[in-house]
């Protein structure tokens, strides 16, 4: 070894012993970080941001994701690369427990999807109350060359629900000169709905939060909503352990625990864009919109939120709804 070289790499030792020791290093173990793999629309909307504070301050954890069309989603979490799902497809998430892949499923909140598109309505669509008439009359403006529709084209669950429209309308759009495909999330979609004065249709939440960056510089507008078809839930999926048994199922529990719990639920409730709410809880209570019971399920959690000390949402008030085993 070069003479020279001995006394730095000493002096480098003792810089590091000295910084090691010094009590102003903070040497508590590092957070826990929890992977999400989710739809865009949490995202977009801002809902998972606001969320994050308050999940990571109670856990000590770093909570993250991977925001893709649900497709994409249950793909990354097949491969084991995300502890858990948030996702909006019912179809497809079933499937994924069927599967083995996924062990436990809830609806937790829900919002609706908007059919959107230019303040000059060629295809005359604004206030019509039945989505697949809408459809039809877009596909018929558009065969005359008056109007244009774009997807998402992605396999997400905003693109599995409008292929769904399509198809209760008669209409196969794709390869149509006037349907356009961005295979690309909502915020890009809407934006090329924009350039182009097209139709396009989107969950409310990423809808309003654009509306709200963008103002009157997105020159679009809600022109149907309402229909029962444009319900839009989202599930939330806890992963099989035993089949990924490097995923952190721990913090995975405790994220699935405090979307659900009375704390969980509210901030979901609470969550407003420009004063207008985007999602509203519904964990125990899908039957409100009109979905299956869950109440195995609902029974199973909330039993588990009371042994972990946590309150169950304020509409679960019964001990009889919680039984004396687990389901």
């Amino acid at each position: 070894m070069n003479g020279k070289a001995l006394p730095v790499i000493v002096g480098a030792l003792a810089v590091i012993l000295i910084t090691l020791s010094s009590p102003t290093i903070n040497l508590s173990p590092s957070r826990s970080r929890l992977v999400i793999a989710t739809t865009t629309s949490t995202v977009d909307s801002g809902l998972l941001e606001y969320l994050k504070p308050y999940f990571d301050s109670r856990f000590n954890a770093d909570m993250t994701w991977l925001y893709l069309g649900t497709g994409q989603a249950i793909a990354v979490a097949s491969r084991g690369d995300a502890d858990i799902l948030l996702i909006h497809d019912r179809v497809r998430e079933d499937a994924f427990v069927n599967s083995g892949s996924g062990v436990h499923r809830v609806t937790v909140m829900y919002n609706d999807f908007v059919v959107i598109g230019p303040k000059s309505d060629p295809a005359g669509i604004k206030g019509c109350t039945n989505v697949t008439v809408a459809f039809k009359k877009i596909a018929e403006a558009g065969e005359q060359g008056s109007a244009a529709f774009v997807s998402r084209g992605d396999k997400s669950g905003t693109n599995a629900l409008e292929l769904r429209m399509w198809a209760g309308a008669d209409v196969s759009p794709r390869g149509k000169p006037w349907y356009i495909e961005t295979g690309q999330g909502m915020s890009p979609t809407i934006r090329v709905s924009n350039e182009k004065q097209a139709y396009t249709v989107s969950d409310r939440g990423t809808w309003g939060k654009l509306k709200s960056k963008l103002g009157d510089t997105l020159g679009l507008q809600i022109l149907v909503e309402g229909d029962a078809a444009l319900l839009n839930p989202y599930g939330l999926i806890n992963l099989n352990p035993t089949r990924y048994p490097n995923i952190n199922s721990d913090l995975a529990e405790k994220f699935f625990l405090f979307m659900i719990s009375d704390e969980g639920q509210g901030l979901i409730e609470r969550f407003e864009v420009s004063g207008q709410q985007l999602f509203f809880p519904v964990f125990g209570k899908p039957e409100s919109i009109g979905l299956p019971s869950e109440k195995a399920e609902v029974q199973f959690w909330v039993q588990k939120l009371r042994e972990e000390g946590m309150k169950p949402p304020s509409w679960i008030q019964s001990d009889s709804q919680v039984p004396s085993d687990r389901v």
